[in-house]
């Protein structure tokens, strides 16, 4: 297939809409944010969180900084505590929001401390370190500590417009990087060599990626999520290519498995069942339906052609400020899917010693279906 003639139909050009901090301005959607977090702290009876994470912080005020925390009551004005480099970006930015800067250890830890007085239940997020956590916990004993992750997980699973408007202009330049990519990959290219053009071509760009991309040449693409090494693309054989980019804070992600040269029975064969079981997935994708009846319409087509034993991993997972988020296709999550979810669909059959296929979409849940943000064809063939 001519791979430019594809590229320049559908991937015109993108303009990329930097991050820069002093461009910020703190708007009503992350007040909203705010307000709705306050709301589900009230009937969970949680009267306080502390949120340490760099990508919390960033949702719910829009300031990207390497140090702070967003201490959120159930009522009253939020306090956002940072260090001296950025306090003034952060009195310029956030509307709605006090800023204070961090003081020395024990006298912060005595400043929560007075204001946790009247505090019963405090929220902290799940994956604070140990280091954070113990000195909070020692100095606010009298209040029962609960993980509030899941709560903060909910509202950001559900994308506003701008979000999704984000996540769709991240979907289409990861689409025209890889039209790019396909230009420039050749036989004798090891997968190192293409990672270094992966990440030239990024930076050429102005874009950063959502994830260390995986590129498998061969049979290296039956393992899952395997590393860059020294392994040369061979004549007639295939590739497998998972990559991400991130646009104005969001994240893409897409899989696709193409071929050098003339495919394989063999290839053919497992290509169009894990296209057939993408295809399905993508049909049932809707709201009201849970997260893990999708995954077993996907597995069960895989199953039914008697690779159910090679495709072990979830059928997907969310897609936001992080490339990986909730809620997840797979079998273990009963979310039920609602209009603004962002999910990936990507069934796999991965044969060890003979191939692996992996076709991945990001896809937007609409009010009455779905959208698929991916447009870079599924199936690609590449002379030698």
């Amino acid at each position: 297939m001519n791979f430019s003639g594809w590229r320049y139909h559908c991937c015109p050009a993108l303009s990329y809409k930097g991050g820069n901090e002093s461009d910020l301005e703190m708007n009503s959607e992350h007040l909203k944010r705010i307000e709705k977090l306050q709301m589900a702290m009230a009937a969970a009876n949680v009267d306080a969180v502390f949120l340490y994470s760099s990508v919390n912080r960033h949702y719910f005020t829009g300031l990207t900084t390497s140090n702070g925390l967003l201490l959120v009551e159930r009522h009253g004005v939020p306090v956002f505590y940072t260090d001296f480099r950025y306090l003034e970006v952060a009195h310029r930015v956030l509307k709605g929001i006090e800023v204070r800067k961090f003081k020395p250890a024990k006298e912060q830890l005595a400043d929560y401390a007075a204001a946790a007085a009247g505090w019963k239940t405090i929220g902290y997020e799940g994956n604070l370190t140990v280091a954070q956590f113990l000195p909070l916990q020692e100095t606010m004993a009298h209040a029962k500590w609960t993980s509030i992750s899941s709560m903060v997980s909910a509202l950001r699973a559900v994308k506003s417009a701008e979000e999704i408007d984000a996540i769709r202009r991240s979907a289409a330049a990861n689409d025209a990087l890889f039209a790019d990519l396909m230009d420039t990959f050749k036989v004798g290219m090891s997968e190192l060599e293409m990672l270094r053009h992966f990440r030239m071509k990024l930076a050429a760009r102005g874009l950063a990626e959502s994830f260390a991309p995986i590129l498998c040449a061969g049979t290296n693409a039956v393992e899952c999520h395997h590393e860059p090494d020294d392994t040369v693309l061979q004549p007639d054989s295939e590739l497998l290519i998972d990559m991400g980019v991130v646009v104005d804070n969001y994240c893409s992600d897409m899989t696709r498995t193409i071929f050098f040269g003339e495919p394989t029975k063999r290839f053919r064969e497992i290509h169009s069942i894990v296209l057939e079981a993408n295809r399905a997935a993508l049909a049932a994708i809707k709201p009201g339906v849970r997260c893990c009846d999708i995954d077993a319409i996907a597995r069960n087509i895989i199953k039914d052609y008697g690779y159910g034993e090679y495709f072990d991993h979830s059928l997907g997972h969310s897609v936001g400020l992080e490339v990986h988020e909730q809620p997840a296709l797979s079998i273990n999550c009963e979310t039920v899917l609602e209009p603004g979810m962002i999910v990936t669909d990507e069934p796999g059959i991965y044969i060890p010693g003979e191939v692996g296929v992996r076709i991945e979409d990001l896809v937007l849940v609409t009010e009455n279906g779905c959208e698929s943000l991916s447009h870079t064809p599924h199936e690609i063939v590449l002379p030698c």
